[in-house]
């Protein structure tokens, strides 16, 4: 290691993001009595710290909608991850799904009853046909080229639980992940969806499109004790580092969207039906063409 070298840095770096996201949180929920205003500004603090983790090419988006082309619409989203460098600028609050990189349910205090709400929140997510239609040229690119179109990711995430156990917490999140559904045109499909679930007083939920679950208590060392939430497992109990779990969910995050691909044949004029997309052609004498 080179002299002066401080092995700690980042550990204290993301401890210093997640004080900023627990201080907002704190505020909010001691000030703000409406429990939809409180959810709603906690939505924006975690949306912020995405925004300023997330690279450019990420849009972060707070209550948005997704649509898919054949008329489809999801539940509101709390914050939506979206496509920022392709397209103009005029997507507000409503998103073709086939730009859309993730979706994010934030929780205050995540329960079973609001995973269970989360897993049809899913199932109208899934609904959506979220493969772009694709013209003669594409289609014969796409089977070249072997080309992929992944869906959104799912994601829930809470600043609390409402158990201190990781395992029930575990089981909560049984009926994940779900079958992904997708055109065989496509290359290489994942036969599940992505969904990650985190809650900063116990750690991580995440499956992959294999339908690999991985399970993470994120406990800490004992530098932070003031700061730590007490969980129980498999018999143990443990001090889990709300910063690390934070740390872990925005990696995570950012390692699914950046292996899920956009398709670039995706035309927005899929959208359009015939009285958006028509337009009569006139010649440079005002007559109108053959």
């Amino acid at each position: 290691m080179k002299h002066g070298a401080d092995k700690k840095f980042l550990n204290r770096y993301f401890q210093s993001i997640y004080d900023k996201l627990e201080a907002d949180a704190m505020m909010f929920n001691r000030k703000i009595p409406h429990e939809g205003l409180k959810g709603s500004e906690n939505e924006q603090a975690l949306a912020e710290v995405l925004y300023n983790f997330l690279p450019m090419r990420y849009g972060v988006e707070v209550n948005a909608l997704v649509i898919d082309r054949n008329g489809l619409v999801s539940r509101q989203c709390d914050i939506l991850i979206y496509e920022n460098t392709k397209f103009p600028k005029y997507f507000r609050k409503v998103f073709p799904i086939e730009i859309v990189f993730a979706i994010i349910e934030v929780k205050t205090e995540l329960s079973k009853q609001q995973v269970d709400s989360a897993k049809k929140n899913e199932e109208v997510l899934r609904s959506l046909e979220f493969q772009p239609l694709l013209t003669s040229y594409w289609e014969t690119q796409t089977r070249k080229r072997k080309l992929v179109h992944a869906p959104p990711v799912h994601c829930i995430f809470g600043y609390r639980s409402s158990t201190e156990d990781f395992d029930t917490f575990i089981k909560w999140f049984a009926g994940f992940p779900t079958q992904n559904h997708s055109h065989d045109i496509f290359y290489n499909n994942s036969a599940f969806n992505h969904f990650i679930a985190c809650s900063l007083d116990k750690g991580l939920v995440f499956c992959r499109g294999d339908g690999q679950i991985s399970n993470w208590l994120t406990v800490g060392d004992e530098s932070r004790m003031e700061r730590y939430f007490q969980a129980a497992g498999d018999g143990h109990e443990f001090n889990v580092d709300p910063a690390k779990a934070l740390l872990m969910f925005l990696e995570t995050l950012w390692t699914m969207i950046e292996q899920s691909p956009r398709h670039p044949g995706f035309d927005i004029r899929s959208y359009m039906d015939d009285d958006l997309g028509s337009f009569i052609a006139f010649n440079g004498d005002g007559e109108i063409e053959c």
